[in-house]
């Protein structure tokens, strides 16, 4: 699963740290703020793997804010 994460750095507004989305072929890109500071972007691509790892696109039943309240537990 590892192997098929892809990383993107993009200018997006300051509101916005990352994003992640799985991608038809099975594979993730995830989508982190370049205007971050190398700390944060570092925080935010730890948050985006945590839902990766915790395999929460397959998580239908839970809610986006409960996924994130536990990704925001577990990595501060």
């Amino acid at each position: 699963m590892l192997e098929n994460i892809f990383v993107h750095y993009l200018n997006m507004p300051t509101s916005v740290k990352s994003n992640v989305t799985h991608n038809e072929d099975g594979s993730y890109s995830i989508f982190i703020n370049a205007r971050l500071s190398q700390n944060q972007q570092t925080n935010a691509y730890m948050h985006e793997l945590e839902h990766i790892l915790k395999d929460d696109f397959n998580r239908r039943h839970e809610t986006a804010d409960r996924l994130e309240y536990y990704a925001h537990r577990l990595i501060g």
